[in-house]
């Protein structure tokens, strides 16, 4: 079995490199070791933050590590399609560069899509994940959640947008189909699958780790994740 996990990256903060090896390190010491794991860091057009001496440092401590870079900013959907068509393992498992979740949440996602029972597996954040976030981002968060309800009843998993995903081949395939480059292409992809009967697809509750703070949202941001939310909607009628 393998595995390959895929980290976006955009303007990250000072030492992020170490961060995620302390991260990645904490998380393979439960994975099984004849489970070859590779990892991909994408660097989506960051102009800050992203030097030579931290890629240096990666490749140096983490076996099997892949860098994708591309120089103009296209978004967390696009940076991840970009790194998942070129991974090659049975499984992959996507989260931000700086392992927002607790890591149990992780060890469970990867325990869940290694017995292979399901092919799709979402990290789906409870109430406290809430509370933390800045006033705006949390009324478009629980609103987008809601918004499921009403306008995707079919949908599985109605919490979409948790950061923390995986999925086997037959996901993956789901996956590269989607076509909206920022927030929301978590929704576009889990619609997608659950058109699928084919497919099974779990959810496991996720924590937020300590010591994580989130960016605000401003309004632009909304606006355009609203127009990708009815682009969503009139594609699945």
């Amino acid at each position: 079995m393998s595995l390959d996990i895929v980290h976006p990256c955009y303007n990250p903060h000072a030492d992020w490199e170490k961060e995620l090896l302390l991260y990645y390190n904490q998380f393979m010491s439960r994975i099984p070791r004849d489970v070859k794991t590779s990892v991909y860091v994408v660097n989506d057009g960051s102009q800050r933050g992203l030097e030579q001496s931290a890629i240096d440092f990666l490749y140096t401590n983490i076996p099997n590590f892949t860098f994708v870079s591309y120089e103009k900013n296209q978004g967390k959907g696009y940076a991840l399609r970009k790194a998942v068509s070129e991974t090659k393992a049975d499984l992959v498992i996507y989260t931000d560069a700086d392992y927002p979740y607790r890591m149990e949440n992780a060890w469970e996602m990867f325990e869940l899509l290694s017995k292979g029972n399901y092919d799709i597996v979402v990290g789906v954040r409870d109430n406290h994940y809430y509370e933390q976030l800045p006033f705006m981002r949390k009324v478009f968060s629980l609103s987008l959640k809601y918004m499921n309800y009403i306008f995707f009843p079919k949908l599985i998993v109605k919490d979409t947008q948790s950061g923390l995903k995986g999925f086997n081949r037959n996901g993956k395939v789901v996956f590269l189909k989607t076509t909206i480059n920022a927030f929301l292409f978590d929704m576009e992809f889990l619609v997608l699958a659950s058109r699928r009967k084919d497919l099974k697809i779990a959810s496991i509750p996720v924590q937020v780790r300590d010591g994580i703070s989130f960016s605000r949202m401003s309004w632009k941001t909304i606006k355009a994740e609203l127009l990708n939310f009815s682009q969503i909607f009139s594609k699945s009628e």
